[in-house]
């Protein structure tokens, strides 16, 4: 039977919640000062990625700190009862509150309330932290209910007030608001219901008209996560609650054309970029063309298309200088940055035990196989040198020294060694160096026999403008969750925002430059063509940036894909 291919919609607003989310940052922030043991009284957030992510980050969970001195404790996000604020206050520990400001809002209003002599009802589940630290400030005039039926057993009440646990139901708060002011007509409530799951809510409630199936991504014991499969569940629609992944049932979902993914607050989101890539994975394989995707993936994930990129680069800089030879130059060169590129990246993934991309989780797979590529790739690279001069194979040597030297942290601790890993950027600068010089200045010198003038420069200037603003288009991606697994990229260091702006210069600069050497006469007009990989960047970040949890696929595809149409398009203009 032929089924219908799978269109999988993300809601906007799945996700890290604004709680959760700075959170998260203060812990990072934390762990850089250095101020440890770090611990977190209680769960940080209801999420176990959330939680591994950050025992790997030396992060532990204590239930019981009374007895523990010196390091860091953080509060959970639900917030703390009365009692165990004043027992955690006296402990000989740095504090940090990383209570949400929404919980912090519904604790003061209770206090307010109960001290102002009001019954203080709270609509939440008796048994989350967040209710209990909701109930422990009203003290003894606090109540809790779960439903409407509970509502409707409550007793006599002098002054009734009503406020809710902040992931609650909108509508059933709704619900038992219009109830109680039957019976009291005069009650006074507050709706503390935070604007995140409201928002979240809402987006669900007008989204599951267009879908076949839900998908709903949190952890287990999360209550916001909960209430959005029960929100889903009560139009009818099949549901599937998941924490990770690899827990979705291909049978299962097969049938369903279209397929809403949503998750809870405290969910990361490269574990929502994976179940939306196995989403897509199953639509292959309902078509019968997974296995292609499959393979497609592994390919572009493994680099294998690394040589041929530099390959294209190379001629289209040959048809410009003119020369010889540049076709083995190229080749030698992309073999040796496919060396250098597997290698690093097999030593980064050693470096932690979760991992945030589906690259990860192959290189990892597939640790062995990666580094024979890395070495028949180091191989053949050498192998094509001796075609080129012993000048060629001695800056061979030396880049493959840099490349030694800033790997060699990974294989031993070193601090000289670590100097060059720990600054900003130095990935980026690094890779960005070596492409250019290898694939540019190298090939320009050797075989042109160029001298370095300004026209020597365009090419690699330009190469190296479009390579960091590749970098930093991939590294935009998902700076929580690098910042979170401790990975060390340049947008962690400068912002968001300074990033996107050195983003979109960077690109503007590769236009800046190729167009200037066509006027200027340096180069013919069909090198122009080059033109077109900074501008498939720069529509595909702004494009990217407003759709929710891009695919990691494509997000590399088109990354790299404007690496190889800047060597590809002015090379095909130049040679017709």
């Amino acid at each position: 039977m032929y089924l219908c291919p799978m269109s999988v919609i993300v809601a906007k607003t799945a996700g890290f919640c604004w709680g959760v989310r700075r959170a998260v940052d203060s812990v990072v922030t934390e762990i850089k000062k250095g101020e440890g043991p770090f611990r977190v009284y209680g769960p940080l957030v209801h999420n176990p990625q959330v939680i591994e992510a950050l025992k790997d980050r030396g992060v532990g969970l204590s239930s019981e700190p009374w007895d523990e001195s010196g390091g860091t404790l953080f509060l959970r996000t639900h917030g703390v009862t009365v009692e165990e604020r004043e027992r955690l206050n006296e402990l000989p520990l740095k504090l940090k509150d990383l209570t949400c400001p929404r919980v912090g809002r519904a604790l003061a209003i209770a206090g307010k309330m109960s001290r102002n002599g009001y019954d203080v009802i709270i609509f939440g589940d008796p048994g989350h932290h967040e209710v209990k630290a909701i109930l422990s400030s009203a003290g003894s005039s606090g109540m809790v209910v779960s439903s409407v039926t509970d509502a409707r057993e409550l007793p006599d009440l002098d002054r009734p007030f009503l406020l809710s646990q902040t992931t609650q139901n909108c509508e059933e708060f709704s619900e038992i608001l219009d109830l109680l002011k039957k019976r009291w007509p005069g009650i006074e409530f507050s709706n503390t219901i935070c604007d995140s799951t409201a928002s979240r809510q809402k987006e669900l409630r007008e989204l599951l008209g267009r879908v076949d199936a839900v998908v709903v991504v949190g952890g287990s014991n999360s209550a916001n996560t909960r209430r959005l499969a029960t929100i889903a569940g009560e139009t009818g629609l099949p549901v599937f609650r998941i924490e990770r992944h690899n827990e979705l049932d291909a049978e299962l979902l097969k049938p369903y054309r279209r397929v809403l993914l949503s998750a809870g607050a405290s969910t990361p989101g490269w574990s929502i970029r994976k179940v939306r890539e196995r989403l897509l994975e199953i639509q292959g394989e309902s078509t019968g063309a997974g296995w292609i995707r499959n393979v497609f993936r592994n390919l572009i994930f493994s680099g294998v298309h690394i040589p041929f990129i530099a390959l294209v680069i190379a001629l289209a800089q040959g048809e410009t200088l003119g020369g010889t030879g540049w076709g083995v130059a190229g080749l030698a060169a992309g073999l040796l940055l496919w060396s250098f590129t597997n290698f690093t990246a097999v030593l980064e993934c050693r470096q932690v035990t979760m991992t945030s991309q589906k690259r990860q989780e192959l290189i990892r797979a597939h640790e062995r196989v990666m580094l024979l590529l890395a070495g028949f790739s180091f191989l053949g690279s050498v192998a094509l040198s001796f075609h080129l001069g012993t000048a060629w194979l001695l800056w061979t040597a030396v880049a493959t020294l840099f490349c030694f030297l800033y790997a060699l942290p990974l294989l031993k601790n070193s601090q000289f060694f670590d100097l060059l890993r720990t600054i900003p950027g130095s990935r980026e600068i690094m890779f960005t160096l070596a492409w250019s010089f290898l694939v540019c200045i190298l090939p320009a010198v050797s075989l042109a026999g160029l001298d370095f003038s300004l026209r020597l420069l365009i090419w690699p200037v330009s190469l190296a403008f479009l390579f960091f603003s590749r970098s930093l288009f991939l590294d935009l991606v998902d700076l929580q969750g690098d910042a979170l697994l401790g990975m060390d990229t340049l947008p962690l260091h400068l912002g968001a925002v300074r990033c996107r702006k050195i983003l979109l210069s960077s690109a503007s600069a590769v236009v800046l430059v190729q167009v200037s050497a066509v006027l200027m006469g340096k180069f013919p007009p069909c090198a122009l063509g080059f033109v077109a990989a900074p501008v498939l960047l720069i529509w595909a970040y702004i494009h990217l940036e407003k759709e929710s949890f891009p695919s990691e696929l494509s997000v590399r595809v088109i990354s790299d894909g404007s690496l190889l149409i800047a060597g590809l398009i002015p090379f095909l203009l130049c040679s017709l």
